[in-house]
Formats: structure tokens, sequence, C-alpha cells
């Protein structure tokens, strides 16, 4: 049932990954630059709520692990479900805060041009990226987790341990989970490359996150700042 939902899901949404083409094609239109401007902006906005509600879950890892490690080391007390709630949180930190990281371009870029690259250069770069790479390993994940995603909730399945957190089937969820939201924000990011490409203004960010592509030598419109 759950595989099912997130293939319809998939399928459903799988043209609206063209956006950023049709946006370099037919971006000239004000009907396009409006809707573009309304797809960055939603999904940005979306993203970027969603990271501020995992952040929460640090503080709360760290008095987890603290309070652990405190009843182990003084008392020689600990259970199974204590031990694994670190593992929980860390996982829902990770998988549901990716999106905003690449929101806030701090993933590690594994190269050493891009940084000296026009602004026209990071467009074209951010664009294909989307396309070539990010696109094609999200599906990917999407596809493969789908079958043990539906397997898990239909067996509910929990820890290993007897007395362990019976809440794997969550766990596995977040998987396709990951690869929806990291499709939405690449996406957001390749419309506003193709925006880029055009010399259009972008919409603003949310706060306290800084501009992609800055406008520079290349002409570029300058994005508004919120």
């Amino acid at each position: 049932m759950a595989g099912g939902i997130i293939q319809a899901i998939g399928w459903a949404f799988l043209p609206v990954l063209a956006w950023p083409v049709l946006h370099l094609i037919f971006g000239q239109t004000p009907i396009i630059r409006n809707l573009s401007a309304a797809l960055i902006s939603t999904i940005d906005h979306l993203i970027f709520y969603l990271g501020e509600a995992a952040k929460w879950l640090l503080p709360i890892l760290v008095l987890s692990v603290a309070a652990s490690v405190f009843a182990l080391s003084i008392f020689g007390v600990t259970t199974t479900k204590w031990l694994e709630s670190a593992k929980y949180l860390q996982a829902f930190i990770i998988m549901l805060g990716a999106a905003a990281t690449l929101l806030a371009s701090q993933h590690v870029r594994v190269d050493i041009f891009h940084a000296r690259m026009t602004e026209l250069g990071k467009a074209r770069v951010e664009l294909l990226g989307f396309f070539l790479l990010m696109l094609p390993v999200c599906i990917l994940l999407i596809w493969d987790s789908q079958s043990f995603v539906s397997f898990a909730w239909a067996i509910r399945e929990g820890s290993g341990e007897a007395d362990g957190i019976r809440g794997v089937y969550i766990l596995k969820t977040l998987i396709p989970v990951f690869a929806v939201t990291m499709l939405m924000q690449g996406l957001a990011i390749a419309t506003r490359a193709a925006m880029s490409l055009r010399g259009q203004t972008r919409p603003a960010r949310p706060k306290g996150i800084p501009p992609f592509f800055r406008a520079g030598q290349d002409n570029i419109a300058r994005e508004d700042l919120s």
C-alpha cells in the first residue's frame, strides 16, 4: 500500500521535474516566469521550515545521549529503547535536514572549478547537475525503496531486540522522503538557474539564506533579498 502510494506520487510529480527546461524555452512568457517564481518560493520555504523543525531534534539528541551515559555511568541503568532513540533522532535529523542543507548551499562540493566559475557557468553546472546526477539518483532511491518500505509497513517492522523501539518501518520511510525532498529542492535550484541563464530576477530566499547566482560581471539580474 505504502509503496503504491509512493509510486503514484512519483509518477504524478515526474512531469514537473522538466520545468527548468520549459522555463529555458518559454521563460520570456510572463505566466511561465510567474509560475517559476511561485514554484521556487513555495519549495524554498517548505524545505526551510522542514529544516527548522528538524534542527530542534539536535538538543533532544544531545540530552538523550548525555542522560543515557549519565544513567549508565552513575547508576548502571540503561535500556534498549533509550539507546536506540539516539539512532532514531540522528536518522530524522540527517534525512529531513539534507534538503535544507542543500537550500543553504552547505553540502560539500568535491570540485576545484565551481568557485572560480562565472555566475552563468555556475548556473549551467547546477542545471546540468540536477538532470544528470541528482534526478536519476533520487528516482532510483524512490523506485528501489518502495518494495521494502511497503513490506516494512505491512508487518510494522520493529527492532531486532525484544525491548527495542517498534518503529523500523518509520526509519525506512525516511529514505523515499529524503529522495523526494532532495528532488524538490533540486528542482527549485535548477529552475532558479534557468531564470539566471535568462537574466531574470529570482524570487526572494527565506530569511538568512544567501542568494544563489549573485549578480556580477555577467549582467545577471540580482536576486531580491528578504
